[in-house]
């Protein structure tokens, strides 16, 4: 099969022409500021595949999982992500998003099943962080604003 080219609509990266990925089903250019993070990753993967082949008995998955998504990348699972991030819906699609930080709004998990319907997933607080209500000393009313804070 051919590749898709640049506005052809596609499922993932492998789908796309050579310098271009899949990006909200649509087959998009890959930038110079997003392919760097990733040229470290291909050159040491090259290293070992050229000099030494003992790669393959121990850590041929670690090579395959050196390539982490970064911000706005698809995603399927939070284990795709780099360090810092984790996989959440956007539209109709997954991809990493940064883990929530200290006074940043994030969403309460109710009952079990009703965070599928979110179509802008939030990330859950980083550790040491819980979401809880945001009580504002200025406002007498109740708020339902929740926000990452200190356990």
């Amino acid at each position: 099969l051919t590749c898709r080219k640049r506005k052809k609509r596609c499922h993932r990266d492998a789908m796309c022409c050579p310098g271009n990925r899949c990006s909200n089903y649509m087959c998009v250019p890959i930038s110079e500021s997003v392919l760097s993070p990733h040229i470290s990753a291909l050159d040491e993967h090259n290293k070992l595949s050229t000099k030494d082949h003992s790669w393959r008995k121990s850590g041929k998955a670690h090579a395959k999982h050196s390539l982490k998504g970064h911000e706005g990348d698809p995603c399927l699972r939070s284990s795709d992500c780099s360090e810092g991030y984790c996989c959440a819906r956007h539209f109709w699609t997954k991809i990493c998003k940064p883990v929530l930080r200290q006074g940043e709004v994030c969403t309460k998990q109710r009952k079990k099943g009703s965070r599928g319907l979110e179509i802008f997933q939030r990330c859950d607080c980083a550790k040491g962080l819980s979401c809880k209500v945001w009580k504002d000393a200025t406002s007498s009313s109740k708020s339902r604003l929740h926000m990452c804070q200190k356990i």
